[in-house]
């Protein structure tokens, strides 16, 4: 039983496994994330302490609001990590304190009392780090070469690890839904969510406005229903690859209709959800270069025939 399990995990997480040039891909382009579109922590340093809450847990030490140039620092640092991230420099140790310096930003930001939904974004340099996002296209894997090292190769189960954590965290958001009364027929949450940010004129998506003009519990009713879905059951498809992939669409899906409405961006999940795609975007490609390959070979071929014709 124990090794049925066992080689269950591994086909999974071997399924999984990415392609080594997609992650180095991946890799600079969430490096370039990080340098094109930085979250501004600035602001921080000209709020009184009065207005300080610090989350419990990991940031509850925190008493006095960081300096200017504490947060200056944080700043510089993660900076000088993104781009360590693309050359691909002692790429493990770096992502992992990439992770950490992410947290820390965010942390300080939702001492405020302010919370977004982009943990998974900063998780990822952990998990990409040991799945191999640093076997290619990197000063690390030159060195390798040069010493005459092995390069190695892309891992499966670290992404595997990834979509546990992903769906783990997805479950966390949909079971505090069900115990607020989600699932009650008689109450429509989602309307009642959009009705506020509207009247008290938060920031609203694109169709918060016409949204509301929709008179129909039936509709209402399936939203709050569809969310609590779309949400708490990624978890179930962790370890059948096929699935999860789906679901990821679908809840990309969610991802875009929660911005046109409620006017969240989640655009940064992009980074998030594409290692997952990486066998399914490797295998077209391999698709397209091979058919590419046979338009090229068919003329040179024919033209080949009818000159062994010729000389025949």
């Amino acid at each position: 039983m124990i090794r049925r399990v066992d080689d269950f995990i591994r086909r999974a997480a071997d399924s999984y496994r990415p392609d080594q040039w997609f992650l180095a891909v991946l890799r600079v382009a969430y490096a370039g994330w990080i340098l094109l579109f930085p979250v501004d922590i600035m602001w921080i340093a000209s709020i009184p302490n009065g207005f300080l809450r610090p989350r419990p847990g990991l940031f509850g030490w925190i008493t006095d609001v960081p300096s200017a140039e504490v947060l200056l620092a944080i700043s510089i640092v993660r900076v000088l990590l993104a781009v360590l991230l693309a050359l691909g420099i002692m790429t493990v140790p770096v992502s992992v304190v990439m992770s950490a310096c992410l947290i820390v930003v965010s942390g300080l930001s939702y001492s405020f009392s302010k919370v977004d939904h982009f943990i998974l974004f900063e998780l990822v340099p952990v998990f990409l780090a040991f799945a191999g996002w640093g076997t290619a296209w990197s000063f690390d894997a030159i060195r390798r070469r040069r010493r005459g090292d092995p390069l190695g190769a892309a891992r499966g189960m670290p992404v595997l690890l990834f979509a546990l954590t992903i769906g783990w965290a997805m479950l966390s958001a949909a079971v505090p839904k069900v115990l607020g009364g989600w699932l009650d027929p008689d109450r429509q949450a989602t309307r009642g969510y959009l009705a506020r940010d509207v009247a008290t004129a938060a920031k609203t998506g694109p169709f918060a406005d016409w949204m509301l003009t929709i008179d129909s519990d039936l509709f209402w009713k399936f939203l709050d229903y569809a969310t609590i879905l779309a949400e708490g059951a990624l978890i179930l498809f962790a370890l059948t690859p096929i699935l999860f992939r789906c679901w990821v669409l679908l809840l990309g899906a969610f991802h875009v209709g929660v911005y046109l409405t409620l006017g969240i961006s989640f655009i940064d999940y992009v980074m998030v959800y594409a290692v997952f795609f990486s066998p399914v975007v490797m295998w077209l490609i391999n698709r397209v270069s091979l058919a590419r390959g046979k338009l090229r070979r068919g003329p040179a071929e024919s033209r080949a025939r009818s000159l062994a014709e010729g000389a025949e």
